[in-house]
């Protein structure tokens, strides 16, 4: 009964995802009851803009795009950004990014998205992340998906898992829809 509340309150998520427990990490089988939630998409494809400071590089970035690409996702390309005014995202795109203050000392990474009030359709999306968690697998892919609008899904190796160490390449309901 525990595990069902617990499955029931986690679809009730706020738009900031956070990511993935490190410390104090406890094994155990997981399991997602129905598809992954995918709470809001893009009208157009996003740009991809990333702060230099948080030492991720645009081979690394490519890599996640396409692992998102092959599930049907289209960006606007990836471009580094070394302006000291990198962490406020435009219009259209998504900005890889240091944390604001500080994130729950068990957080690698966080992605914030910001959806228009009309349409509902996302406008903008922060990916907040450490440097020295930026370069560690799955953790750029896991953010892109909240960026693209998909919800935690607790499937073990799932990349939206919300524990990293459960956490994997499957990638079981996430193909994009055909408009």
């Amino acid at each position: 009964m525990g595990i069902l509340l617990i499955l029931f309150l986690s679809c009730f998520v706020a738009e900031q995802y956070p990511l993935l427990k490190v410390n104090g990490a406890q094994t155990f089988d997981t399991f997602a009851i129905g598809p992954p939630i995918q709470k809001a998409t893009w009208k157009d494809n996003p740009i991809i803009r990333v702060c230099t400071a948080t030492e991720v590089s645009a081979y690394r970035v490519q890599k996640a795009i396409k692992f998102w690409e092959m599930l049907g996702y289209k960006f606007n390309g990836v471009f580094m950004d070394h302006s000291a005014d990198c962490m406020i995202p435009h219009y259209g795109e998504v900005v890889v990014t240091l944390p604001e203050g500080s994130m729950g000392g068990n957080q690698i990474a966080a992605t914030r998205i910001y959806t228009e009030k009309t349409t509902g359709h996302i406008a903008k999306a922060k990916i907040f992340v450490y440097p020295k968690y930026a370069r560690k697998e799955r953790v750029i892919e896991h953010e892109l998906g909240h960026a693209l609008g998909w919800r935690h899904h607790s499937q073990k190796f799932h990349i939206m898992h919300p524990n990293w160490h459960l956490g994997g390449f499957e990638r079981a309901g996430l193909r994009k829809k055909v408009d």
